[in-house]
Order: structure tokens, then sequence, then C-alpha cells
């Protein structure tokens, strides 16, 4: 069998999640050709997806510096990093997802320059959010330092659902969205809200002191956001579904499998599918974060799975839950005591231990 022909192989073996058979034929496939980058990058990730991180790294650095290398390699090889909490390294390959073509039709029409760590002493900069609700909270936290270095001004662009949670953080001077006519769009740098860790630890030694490369300090943190608790009783949050996407069917549950684990006396955030709990009240939660904020912070708990609320129950420092999927697709964010230290992670097949952490809140 030739050299793209395993390549197939181990991909159509890899859909059917026989991770196994997938990895000898990319293996193989390496040892007959070692300048093949997709059999290196194939075979970096397929390690990487089923929680063997630190393999996978050479092949992915193999993978990068090969004639015809693609995108996906560094981002890949960023993923790795940060599966072993390798900070500066992961941040500088996350870099990378600027050279996809979905993500450059993302980048905002601004003519500022994108800032790269450049000295911000009075300095105008606009933050754009990027990717999903979850990953702009979750990396809200690093905000504070740009005003730390010097930034006279902070500029989120942001979606509007937004703006009345992150508004609450005083490093932040204003909002807007994405630009358009009759937006004053004018700064002296941009940069993309995931960039801010890696770009604030190459900052100059004075603000270093204040931000290890190790990012443990903050990192580690949780309460960055507060809200004041709502008026609904205190009982268990459920969120079993997340927003259509390309992970929806994996980050899934069916709500009758939780129904067995949790039972019924609890408040749910799918009220458009649900009918198993009770919906939170309807006074536009779904279309304000600040308002999904003080839903949470009145509950006993949240059990979720990895979405945005899940983020936001972290970030106000509520006891949460979060049920991963198979072992093959658990995000390297989840690492409990890493990101949110309220937070504690079950796989599926581990939902028997639910109960018991609940009666621990």
């Amino acid at each position: 069998m030739d050299v793209s022909d395993l390549i197939t192989r181990g991909n159509i073996l890899r859909d059917q999640n026989d991770f196994e058979g997938a990895t000898a034929a990319y293996a193989e496939a390496c040892i007959k050709d070692p300048d093949c980058y997709s059999a290196f990058n194939n075979y970096g990730n397929l390690m990487r997806e089923t929680l063997r991180p630190r393999a996978a790294i050479p092949f992915l650095q193999a993978a990068c510096t090969m004639q015809f290398a693609e995108a996906h390699a560094p981002f890949n090889l960023a993923v790795a990093y940060l599966s072993i909490e390798d900070y500066p390294n992961g941040w500088k390959y996350y870099e990378s997802r600027w050279d996809y073509e979905h993500m450059k039709g993302m980048l905002p029409q601004l003519e500022a320059p994108r800032w790269s760590g450049e000295d911000l002493q009075g300095k105008t900069i606009f933050v754009c959010g990027e990717q999903g609700f979850g990953d702009i909270i979750q990396y809200a936290r690093f905000l504070p330092y740009l005003k730390v270095m010097g930034a006279s001004k902070v500029v989120l662009l942001q979606h509007g659902s937004l703006h009345e949670l992150l508004g609450q953080m005083e490093c932040v001077d204003t909002f807007t969205n994405m630009p358009e006519e009759g937006v004053a769009t004018e700064s002296d740098y941009w940069l993309g809200m995931i960039s801010l860790p890696y770009y604030i630890s190459l900052a100059p030694a004075y603000a270093k002191a204040l931000f290890p490369c190790n990012l443990k300090k903050i990192v580690g943190s949780e309460g960055y956001l507060d809200a004041i608790p709502s008026n609904i009783p205190k009982k268990i949050g459920i969120n079993w579904s997340t927003s259509k996407g390309i992970l929806h069917y994996v980050r899934t549950l069916h709500p009758e499998k939780v129904l067995e684990i949790i039972g019924d006396d609890a408040y749910s955030f799918n009220p458009e599918e649900d009918k198993f709990w009770t919906l939170l009240p309807n006074d536009g939660w779904k279309q304000n974060w600040a308002k999904t904020a003080c839903h949470l912070k009145a509950l006993k708990g949240l059990v979720t799975v990895d979405t945005g609320i899940a983020h936001l129950a972290g970030a106000l420092g509520v006891k949460t839950i979060v049920i991963m999927p198979r072992k093959e697709f658990k995000c390297w964010r989840w690492k409990h005591g890493t990101w949110y230290d309220s937070v504690v992670t079950v796989e599926e097949d581990e939902m028997h231990k639910i109960p018991e952490l609940i009666r621990r809140m």
C-alpha cells in the first residue's frame, strides 16, 4: 500500500473511531515517506486527540518544517503544547490560526496595525472578540494587563450580548460591535482576544514582573466577573446541549440520560428543547450574558457540557461540573485548578459520580 493509500486508510479508520488502526496506518506512512507532511500532521494530530500530546509534539514539529506545510500543523502543535501547560510555546503557535482561510475573513477592517507587544503608554487598543462566547469570557481575564502596561483606552469589539457583562471590568473603556459605517474606529493598535496572553508575556520587563510567563498566577484565577444573584430558588442548573457548530454532536448529551442522574428538580438552560426541567424566567437572559450571570450566581451549582455557560460559571466562581465527551475530544482547557478553581470535570462514562459531587456543592 503506498503512502497516499495509507493516509486515506488512516483517515477512514479515524472517522470510524478505530484509533488503533488509524495510528498504525499513519505510522507506516511516516516510515515509508519521512518527508510527507500529511502523514506526520495526521499522525501527530491523532495522538493529540487521543490524549498523547507529548508524543504528538515531535511529529507536529516535523510537519511544520516540511514542504507544502499548511496552517493545520502549527495550530495542532499549539494545542498539543497547551495540553501539557507549556503556555509560552502554545500561545506562540496558536498565532497560526490567522493563516486559516476562514479566520482571515474574520479579521477586523481597521487601519491600525496589529499589536505585538509594543509600548502601550498613552495608546488606544481595540481588542476583538473571536471564536465562541466561551473563548471571549475565558480570555477576558487578561484585559486588565493592557491598562497595567499603560494603555489609555481599551475598546472591545464584541457581540452586543456581552457588553453589559464585560462592561463591569474597570479596564474596559467602551464597546462597539465590529466596525461598520458610523462607528469610530480610530486606534493605535488592535489585537484578537486570544492573542492577549502571548503578547503580554512578551512585554517589557516591568510587565513581566506582574505577568510571569508560566501564567500560573492569573490562569488559575476566578471571580474576575461578578453578578447580583437573581431571585430564583437555589437549585441546580442543567445545560445538556451546545449551540449548533462543528463539535455539537460530541458535546451534546441525551437529556434522558442526564435526567436519570440528576433528577427533575433543576433549572434548564436549554429552553427551546427542554421538557424535563423548570425553565428559567423569560427575562431576556438568552440575549444578555449579564442576565445569565445573575441566574448562575443564584444557583446551588451547575451541571453542563462544554459550552459558553460553563466558562461564565467558572469566571463567576460558581460550583460547576462539566461533562466531557469521549476522551479523544476532551478539551485542554478543562484541567481542574488550571483555568477555573470552581470547576470539576467528569467524562461521559463517569456520570455516575455526579450525584456525590452535587452533594458536596
